[in-house]
């Protein structure tokens, strides 16, 4: 049973309205494309790398992989580093954009400050925290976002803060009002979406599926090609907002494998919920491939769900699955009983860590 008496009980910090909100840091991002900090001499750049980590780190990949996609004219290798030390490659022909939302991640001001040593082509990004601190104190540019959120729930601020970056400095055939104006179709989309998702009544397709999910463990799958880094942001909503068992794996590589086990043990399979992610633009063989995915598993467990999106526009179509996943990992955090936006979990690793 979801409705607002069971949400206002659970919800203490308000993850509901974080999310219903979203659309607004997408607008309040477009101010970031005019503003992107400047690479001085940028046609000198060879390799960009991301360094991040949690819900930091998923805008890098995100950025990376639709530009991927989307923006061939941008040729250059975009890596995210999730973890303390700079790679041995790591030159003056490498821009290292450091993300943190809380601008205090460990990892990453391990990385800043091992960059400062090899590079000139640094940008931070973060809410303020020890990052801002050393860019200030080191003439690094930086691009400050909004603080008081959970880093997972700041994904529009830190994602635009990564692709607008990227846009303004190394598309040259991009131009600043067609992105404006693409971003700001997304906003109004989401939006609309969001008072879809927010209606508790029966309609409502992420209250839906959240029922399906509940109670078993969740397997993502997708293609590598391109909604990889969805499937991992699908897991990672459900696993924090949820506190539930999730996992993934792509195609075309788990039919080589992992699809040979859905046969045992038994009690897991039926107490797992597959959710297949198929985007409009999928290769032809993987989308063959996600099909037959899907006839097989139809055949095996009733516990499914394929997710399609038709949208035209790419940026509405990846932010349709990634606000999806938000409401469904918040709807079904509601049905376990917890707050959404708790992390005990996490705060006691941390703690531990500290000791």
């Amino acid at each position: 049973m979801i409705n607002k008496e069971i949400i206002k009980k659970l919800d203490l910090s308000d993850m509901m309205g974080v999310i219903a909100n979203f659309h607004n840091q997408v607008r309040n991002s477009i101010d970031l494309l005019k503003s992107a900090p400047k690479i001085q001499d940028c046609y000198r750049i060879k390799r960009i790398l991301i360094a991040g980590m949690g819900g930091s780190a998923i805008s890098g990949d995100l950025a990376r992989s639709f530009i991927a996609k989307n923006h061939p004219e941008i040729n250059i290798p975009i890596i995210v580093l999730r973890n303390y030390d700079l790679p041995n490659w790591v030159d003056e022909h490498t821009l290292v954009i450091c993300i943190s939302y809380s601008g205090n991640t460990e990892e990453t001001l391990s990385v800043v400050e091992q960059a400062k040593l090899k590079t000139s082509n640094i940008i931070g990004i973060a809410s303020g925290g020890r990052l801002l601190e050393i860019c200030t104190q080191n003439s690094i540019g930086f691009t400050q976002v909004p603080s008081g959120m959970q880093p997972r729930a700041a994904l529009g601020y830190l994602f635009f803060a990564v692709y607008n970056l990227l846009i303004a400095n190394f598309c040259k055939v991009c131009t600043i009002s067609k992105s404006m104006i693409e971003e700001q179709m997304l906003a109004d989309y989401l939006e609309a979406k969001s008072k879809e998702y927010g209606n508790l009544g029966d309609n409502n397709a992420a209250i839906n599926l959240a029922k399906e999910i509940h109670n078993k463990q969740v397997v993502i799958y997708s293609s590598s090609d391109v909604l990889d880094v969805v499937n991992l942001r699908w897991r990672g909503q459900l696993q924090e907002n949820s506190k539930n068992l999730a996992f993934g794996n792509l195609v075309p590589e788990m039919n080589h494998n992992e699809i040979n086990s859905f046969k045992y043990p038994k009690t897991i399979i039926d107490n797992t919920f597959f959710v297949v992610l198929i985007d409009k633009n999928e290769h032809s063989s993987n989308r063959k491939r996600l099909e037959t995915l899907c006839k097989i598993l139809s055949e095996i467990t009733p516990n499914l769900k394929v997710i399609e999106s038709k949208e035209d526009m790419p940026i509405i179509r990846l932010f349709e699955f990634i606000y999806l996943a938000d409401w469904v990992s918040f709807y079904l955090g509601i049905l376990n009983g917890q707050d959404p936006t708790e992390i005990e979990l996490i705060t006691k690793f941390k703690q531990i860590m500290s000791n």
